[in-house]
């Protein structure tokens, strides 16, 4: 009797649990809104209105055209390596998500996971609660849609410094040249400003070439 009261309590506990952490859960469903590549929301430049909500007082972002986003065909090959071997080793192989430091809610170790944190779960207060439910959502977004659509919403709405996101923007910020010509140094460069995009060329040369090139050893190291 004992024994089947505890499990009982036990079977409670556990549902209400994963109630408490699914409640007002975010759908998976808003990324291909949110990053649509025709109309996305998150694909226009912020502007800032008066109170009236008419007169544009400010753009933010390099200039006032919408941010462009392009295909996982047509990021090079290096560029999606290099992002991966910097944010995420294991991408093509965990479910999305990692235990590893889930005590910490500031520690994002997937790229899923970096995703949901910033376009899902950016207003919850840091805590163990939602540390988990990162995890959870990231294991759903990359369970429903392909892993390279998740590299693919990750480089089109990656921040890069000076206001740019996404990487077609940076290219060109940076570069001049769409994200298509971008050679092996230049996509060493970029993965390695999306990870710290205070670090750039503009703003610190000198720390953005280091970067650039331990990016190069570690892509060689995991050839």
């Amino acid at each position: 009797l004992i024994l089947s009261i505890l499990a009982t309590l036990t079977i409670l506990a556990g549902t209400w649990f994963y109630s408490g952490l699914t409640k007002d859960l975010p759908s998976v469903q808003l990324f291909p809104i949110l990053l649509n590549q025709d109309n996305g929301t998150l694909l226009e430049p912020t502007r800032l209105y008066d109170r009236s909500g008419q007169q544009l007082l400010y753009t933010i972002a390099p200039n006032n055209e919408p941010r462009t986003y392009i295909k996982f065909a047509d990021i090079p090959p290096s560029l999606v390596n290099a992002t991966l071997v910097l944010a995420d080793p294991g991408f093509w192989t965990h479910p999305g998500f990692t235990l590893e430091d889930w005590r910490n809610p500031d520690s994002h170790a997937t790229l899923a996971q970096k995703l949901v944190s910033d376009l899902l779960l950016y207003n919850e207060p840091a805590s163990i609660q939602r540390s988990i439910r990162e995890r959870l959502l990231a294991g759903q977004i990359t369970a429903q849609y392909r892993r390279d659509k998740v590299v693919e919403w990750y480089l089109n709405s990656a921040y890069f410094g000076h206001q740019v996101y996404g990487v077609q923007a940076a290219s060109f910020f940076y570069f001049g040249i769409p994200a298509n010509n971008l050679d092996l140094s230049q996509c060493a460069m970029l993965a390695e400003i999306s990870q710290a995009p205070a670090l750039n060329p503009v703003d610190t040369p000198q720390y953005a070439e280091q970067r650039r090139l331990e990016t190069l050893q570690i892509m060689l190291a995991f050839n």
